[in-house]
């Protein structure tokens, strides 16, 4: 037994002095242990800084995360300036950087070691707490859209004393109160306007049916035309126009009598006109009818505005004899328009009648000097006349 042992303990210590011989043997020949530990903290200080640069180039700025961030409801209420800091302040992450949910992480290192196991370790707790601030950041202004509702809500009666928001009241079924709350009392009265068509005027539908009546005529369409202007007699029956034109248009179509009684409806309203007296007049003439002409043209309106009226009235006073009251007419027509050779035609023939043929043949030759709207015969009877009041 003591040879056993003792030979078992020589083969301790051939053992133990061989393995200290082989430390001895690795220390001499393999690196110093500072170069070993230098070249670690390098490695360790390139994979750092690698996850740095890749951290900022991944991180979302604030105002982007605020961009687009969904806001419920809070986008249509007025926001307050105070509410607007809470919400930026509770939105900036304590860290300078963030890393979204998305952000690559890095994952394949060059020689893994101890140390980068515990960067990596390091790295994806600090993205999981950037993950849970950008989460808190978007769903942040969920409270801000009740505060700024209890200011509108408390704005909105000046007459009470304003408290603290009640946080038991449900935020869900009140979003609609609040929008409409919020909404400004400009914009309320901008959606309630609503557009009203009003009937036309009576002077309106006049007008129109005037400019029918005028463009029918134009297009010569004269019976379309009757119609309007029988529809304008009906809306207006103390309009003179109305009932010139209508026996216009009769005259156009050829029907005489049906003009006469247009005018004739008009004299039955009490209508006093010039035109239509002219009109009435002129078919009583047609009619050889002297006497009823002179009847319908009674002096009473001005005579430079009217000059055919009173010509007229003196050839029916001419050919009823009395022709000093119609040289009266003509001395006056030829004064106001001397270029016309009618007027001084029959104020010859009333001289004549008169037995003054100096002053006759005068007019005559006046006549002739201003006859160039005369017709052949009326020229072919002043050279005839002018040869007897010689």
């Amino acid at each position: 037994m003591s040879v056993i042992n003792k030979m078992l303990r020589d083969l301790d210590q051939r053992n133990n002095s061989a393995a200290s011989a082989n430390q001895i043997i690795a220390r001499r020949h393999g690196q110093p242990l500072w170069l070993t530990l230098l070249l670690l903290l390098t490695f360790g200080l390139l994979c750092f800084a690698i996850y740095a640069v890749l951290s900022r180039s991944a991180v979302v700025p604030t105002a982007d995360l605020a961009t687009t961030a969904p806001e419920p409801v809070a986008q249509q209420l007025p926001r307050e300036p105070g509410i607007a800091t809470e919400i930026a302040i509770s939105a900036r992450p304590e860290s300078n950087s963030l890393e979204p949910i998305n952000s690559p992480e890095p994952t394949d290192r060059p020689g893994p070691t101890d140390s980068l196991a515990s960067l990596q370790a390091a790295a994806s707790a600090h993205s999981a707490a950037a993950e849970s601030i950008a989460t808190t950041t978007i769903t942040a202004p969920e409270l801000p859209v009740q505060a700024v509702a209890n200011v509108a809500a408390i704005a909105a009666q000046p007459g009470q004393q304003r408290t603290e928001p009640d946080d038991t009241a449900a935020p869900v079924p009140q979003l609609p109160e609040i929008a409409q709350a919020a909404v400004p009392p400009a914009a309320k009265a901008g959606s309630s306007l609503s557009v009203t068509s009003r009937e036309p005027t009576a002077a309106q539908q006049q007008a129109k049916l005037r400019q029918q009546a005028l463009a029918a005529t134009q297009a010569g369409q004269p019976q379309q035309a009757l119609r309007y202007w029988q529809q304008l007699q009906q809306a207006a029956p103390q309009d003179a126009v109305v009932y010139l034109a209508q026996a216009r248009l009769w005259l156009q179509l050829g029907q005489p009598q049906q003009a006469e009684a247009s005018l004739l409806q008009a004299k039955t309203q009490g209508i006093v006109d010039a035109d239509i007296q002219l009109m009435l007049a002129q078919a009583a003439a047609s009619r050889q009818q002297w006497l009823q002409t002179e009847a319908l043209l009674p002096a009473g309106f001005a005579v430079a505005l009217h000059p055919d009226y009173y010509g007229l009235k003196a050839t029916a006073l001419q050919q009823l004899g009395q022709h000093q009251q119609a040289f009266d007419w003509f001395a006056e027509l030829s004064r106001l328009q001397p270029q016309l050779g009618k007027w001084w035609l029959g104020g010859a023939v009333s001289l004549e009648a008169l037995e003054r043929p100096a002053e006759a043949h005068q007019y005559y030759l006046n006549a002739l000097q201003w006859g160039d709207n005369l017709s052949v015969q009326s020229k072919t009877y002043i050279q005839q006349r002018l040869v007897a009041t010689e």
